[in-house]
């Protein structure tokens, strides 16, 4: 079986040695990556290929802030060089200038060399819905790009629980919520988003987003069902990884809308095989060629190299 994992965050020393230099402090709690560490971690899900992402929020950088995105999208440009067939990579963009990033994701399209770009659902507080980011959706949208967007990092505990176990699935549900507002989806319909961690609770509230869309606040705005039909069908054409919350995602979305992803290297060795077997075990009322299109098809469809490279080491 095929295997497509879209969600995989290396840890890259260019990027370290970046914010070492600047006396910046550097998080060590990190799990260990590197391209064989990689590799040895997709063994245990038996993952063809891994789409790289390093979405950041690298207002860092200031003014070297272009300088600072090259290098890591040259990092990982020469990461996949190295095995074209079991890594890809987004390009992440210099973010949160707007204009520089809309310069980089062309750029970094249009070589030929990512699957798509990388970002955060928000940038020092502006969700992705504001319109300083117009312009960089519409080069997106002028090339059909895929367009992976990652929850922020929340380092606070409410009530107790760690960050990253509820709120990052919110951010991510916030962030759609906004897009569906600022009617984005219908606006810039070309660009294929991928939500991660099956979108948060997007899937299960679809409706009450469409009655948001619809009213703006104001609930006192009349809403008709047609109206809402019309809404949730621009939500319809969002894409999902599996990552850490498979759940009930089978049951709410189309098939064709699930991607494969693990949050390699975070997700320990003891949850990765748990991962694979959750999301390609044919199961009551899911199909074999169900189970095909959530582990490679799907991923195939909308990425632009990964199929092409895979395809010619059938080939050779």
């Amino acid at each position: 079986m095929t295997i497509i994992d879209v969600h995989h965050h290396p840890t890259l020393p260019g990027l370290i040695a970046h914010q070492e230099r600047r006396g910046l402090p550097v998080f060590r709690g990190g799990p260990a990556w590197s391209p064989d560490i990689a590799l040895e971690q997709m063994a245990i899900t038996d993952t063809t290929m891994s789409v790289l992402s390093v979405p950041a929020d690298l207002s860092w950088a200031g003014r070297d802030l272009g300088a600072v995105t090259g290098d890591l999208n040259e990092e990982l440009a020469e990461i996949v060089r190295n095995a074209p067939t079991r890594f890809g990579a987004f390009a992440t963009l210099p973010l949160p200038d707007p204009d520089l990033a809309t310069a980089h994701a062309v750029a970094a399209l249009d070589s030929g060399r990512f699957e798509g770009v990388a970002m955060l659902t928000s940038y020092q507080g502006a969700y992705l819905a504001q319109p300083e980011y117009s312009a960089l959706l519409q080069e997106l949208d002028a090339r059909d790009a895929v367009v992976f967007i990652h929850p922020i990092l929340v380092f606070d505990a409410p009530a107790g629980l760690p960050g990253p176990l509820l709120e990052g699935t919110f951010d991510t549900t916030r962030a759609v919520t906004a897009l569906a507002a600022a009617d984005v989806f219908a606006r810039f319909p070309r660009i294929r988003f991928i939500f991660p961690h099956t979108g948060g609770m997007v899937p299960y509230i679809k409706w009450r987003i469409a009655m948001h869309a619809l009213q703006g606040g104001d609930w006192n705005v009349p809403v008709t069902a047609e109206a809402l039909d019309a809404e949730i069908r621009k939500l319809d054409g969002l894409y999902y990884d599996t990552t850490l919350n498979l759940g009930p995602l089978l049951q709410l979305e189309r098939s064709d809308r699930i991607l494969f992803g693990t949050d390699v290297p975070w997700a320990n060795e003891s949850i990765l095989p748990l991962e694979r077997e959750y999301a390609t075990r044919v199961r009551d009322g899911w199909t074999t060629e169900q189970v095909a299109a959530v582990s490679s098809e799907n991923a195939l469809r909308i990425l632009p190299h990964a199929g092409r490279r895979l395809a010619a080491e059938v080939s050779s």
